[in-house]
């Protein structure tokens, strides 16, 4: 490597401690130099104190395509890799592997909605990058290699706008992403996103990747389906972790509790208070759901109601212990009514209401996970 500064004469402990000090974006730059360059910035990040530290790994397909890494020892900052394609002939740059780079120096803003959290606030830092022809999609599968083989780290997760691309491109997408589970930079959590109402062809689509896609540990889902759009349980070939809905409106209680997932969170829901007492009652009569937890945002839901209603429809009467609390939060008070409810095989399910608008369940036994972390997972989500 020539340089002004010979940083490969340093003594090798002095030059790891340099290293170490390096950004993700100088470190990048450093492994694009040459072959040398790459297998001493890999080496270093293949120590272990260096590698627990990589936390994330996010590619974010849209009419923007973004590459994310999060550090911990960056804590509350977001490495964006801004992916541009070059117009006509123009001559950008530094070019390795087909991507062009004009400046290294990152630009920053603050995502807005994190602003009034001060003490959760992310920056955002960009860099451009530019790739030379229409073949993205294997472009930034070879970057996604090299990214994961400096850094030590597996892509995580992959967050795919489907509607702003053919049926055979988010084919190509999912199958290079989320399709092989054998493949080491296949994703573990999954998010599609809608941001328009469907077509029925957009439900085609939804039906075809969500069949397609082999993400194990979380599906997300941000779409407006048509009202002829069903979520059936045979519809993944695995079953998901950590399930999470947002904009439900679409979703049906019959849906809900055909759930086959670990944990869900049902946002914006439109899920009628009544059709929670009927769930509810089920339960206590002996149908148990596939999930063992789940958050269902609701506009306004009263546990008392629904438990007197419930009471009132069991000729055997109902054990169910009720306990309330009042919590001082960052956001302010937290008013919690719990009902822990027990069957007649022994077995103890437990419904809380947070503030009237947020039932949480515990509905299995399958789990040591208490309902207050449950609670203080989803408030992370949020």
């Amino acid at each position: 490597m020539s340089s002004e500064f010979p940083l490969f004469r340093l003594p090798l402990i002095v030059l790891n401690h340099g290293l170490k000090l390096m950004t993700p974006f100088e470190i990048l730059s450093l492994s694009l130099c040459s072959k040398r360059c790459n297998t001493v910035c890999q080496s270093l990040r293949n120590q272990l104190k260096c590698k627990e530290k990589a936390v994330k790994f996010q590619l974010k397909f849209s009419k923007k395509r973004e590459i994310q890494l999060e550090f911990n020892y960056y804590p509350n900052t977001r490495w964006i890799l801004s992916i541009f394609q070059i117009s006509g002939k123009e001559e950008i740059g530094f070019s390795r592997n087909d991507l062009f780079v004009t400046n290294w120096i990152p630009t920053e803003e603050y995502t807005p909605q994190e602003q009034f959290r001060e003490n959760n606030s992310m920056v955002n830092r960009y860099l451009k990058v530019y790739i030379s022809n229409d073949y993205d999609i294997f472009i930034l599968r070879k970057y996604i290699t090299h990214l994961s083989y400096i850094f030590n780290i597996t892509l995580t997760d992959l967050e795919l706008h489907f509607q702003d691309f053919t049926r055979e491109e988010n084919e190509i997408i999912i199958d290079s992403y989320c399709g092989n589970r054998r493949d080491r930079n296949c994703v573990k959590a999954l998010t599609l996103v809608g941001e328009s109402e469907n077509t029925p062809e957009d439900d085609e689509v939804l039906y075809h990747i969500l069949n397609r896609q082999v993400a194990k540990c979380q599906l997300t889902l941000d779409i407006k389906p048509t009202s002829k759009f069903l979520f059936r349980g045979d519809l993944l070939r695995y079953s998901i972790n950590q399930l999470i809905v947002r904009n439900s409106d679409w979703l049906t209680c019959c849906e809900l509790r055909r759930f086959d997932s670990f944990a869900i969170w049902i946002y914006n829901s439109k899920i009628h208070q009544f059709n929670i007492e009927f769930m509810i009652k089920r339960w206590y009569s002996g149908w148990t759901p596939k999930w063992t937890l789940a958050m269902i945002e609701h506009i306004f839901i009263n546990i008392d109601d629904c438990i007197i209603r419930i009471r009132e429809g069991i000729s055997a009467g109902l054990i169910a212990i009720r306990s309330e609390e009042t919590i001082e939060e960052p956001d302010g008070l937290s008013h919690r009514i719990k009902y822990s409810i027990r069957r007649g095989n022994g077995t103890i399910g437990e419904f809380l209401v947070e503030n009237n608008k947020y039932l949480y369940i515990k509905a299995r036994g399958n789990t040591d996970i208490s309902l207050s972390t449950f609670i203080s997972m989803t408030k992370e989500m949020m």
